[in-house]
């Protein structure tokens, strides 16, 4: 199975990844025992946009739990993660019309972020909740606090003020200590209950939010519905144009990119052979496409523009462009700019 539908194939963003470590580390803990753990190296953390399997964060998860020095982990990591760990996600949630609409946009694109978990809003007259289920059994009760003290954070952060909760839900039983959860959410817990959720009172979603922008909105949304169309793509070839489309440069080596997709660099050519692509044709198409936006709209000379796209010497880009255009990127430059007096 290919798809990251699939349980096996789940994935997180190293975007929280590197929420997590800051947030353990915050509260005394390590980073290096942590990566240990999951088997995540230093060159992943450090690679814009990269993904790593929902077990291995899973590990990671456990591992803070036992070295934490109390017994309220998630609890506190919700509160140390900010918004600006999640810059474009929260970029495009902040210029929404209301509170209401920003939740609904949070659930199409929260994938992006975690494929391990779902949240939903369920409302009546008289209440509208947020609800938070986790897509694994295994998830523990760190995760869930942690999830919905962030939604918490969220909200507030979103309507520019203090969020009141009629209550909070939680699925787990009650812990012995509950000082963490009364300063925390300062609304009445309801532990062992049918659902995980912040419920608010109805009119809360309705609610301007003061930095609503539809032009700032729509030019955020495109570029995460960019990142989900490749994302939701059932085949290899999908995932490796979602890598290649968020890599910072385009240096990238086969083998190290079938690691982030937990494969061989064999069965990853294999399986884009079934795709009926390769590596290197899909390496040239973002090349391409990148090669056209950085030439129109940046004055950057060839050589800066060849090593961003992987190129050991502009000579080779300059030959590879002409096979894709016709013509060389200094003549294509010349061709946009004369187009445009």
């Amino acid at each position: 199975m290919n798809t990251l539908h699939h349980n096996a194939d789940k994935t997180v963003s190293i975007l929280w990844i590197k929420a997590l470590l800051q947030g353990a580390e915050l509260q005394g803990i390590a980073a290096a025992p942590l990566l240990q753990a999951a088997d995540i190296s230093h060159e992943q953390l450090n690679t814009s946009y990269a993904r790593v399997s929902l077990q291995q964060t899973l590990k990671m998860w456990r591992a803070a739990e036992a070295l934490c020095p109390v017994n309220d982990f998630g609890l506190l990591l919700g509160e140390l993660v900010k918004p600006s760990h999640f810059q474009l996600f929260a970029l495009t949630l902040m210029h929404s019309p209301d509170l209401g609409a920003a939740f609904e946009k949070s659930m199409r694109y929260t994938r992006l972020l975690s494929d391990g978990g779902r949240y939903f809003l369920q409302q009546n007259e008289q209440e509208a909740a947020v609800c938070y289920e986790p897509q694994e059994d295994n998830f523990s009760r760190h995760q869930v606090d942690a999830v919905l003290v962030l939604l918490r954070s969220f909200a507030s952060w979103l309507a520019c003020k203090p969020v009141a909760l009629l209550r909070v839900e939680f699925r787990h039983e009650q812990p012995e200590d509950l000082s963490n959860y009364q300063r925390i959410f300062a609304a009445p817990l309801h532990f062992g209950a049918p659902r995980n959720a912040l419920v608010f009172a109805p009119d809360i979603m309705a609610e301007p939010l003061a930095l609503g922008d539809e032009k700032l909105a729509q030019m955020h949304e495109q570029m995460l519905e960019e990142q989900l169309s490749l994302l939701q793509q059932p085949d290899t070839a999908g995932l490796v144009q979602y890598f290649l489309r968020n890599s910072p440069d385009l240096s990238v080596d086969r083998d190290l990119l079938a690691q982030r997709l937990h494969m061989s660099g064999r069965t990853l050519q294999r399986k884009l052979q079934d795709n009926q692509t390769s590596f290197q044709q899909l390496l040239d198409e973002e090349r391409q496409r990148r090669a056209l936006i950085l030439l129109t709209t940046t004055t950057w000379p060839l050589t800066r523009i060849s090593e961003q796209l992987g190129f050991s010497e502009s000579s080779t880009f300059t030959r590879a462009f002409k096979r894709w255009e016709g013509m060389t990127p200094l003549e294509y430059r010349q061709q946009f700019r004369s187009a445009g007096t």
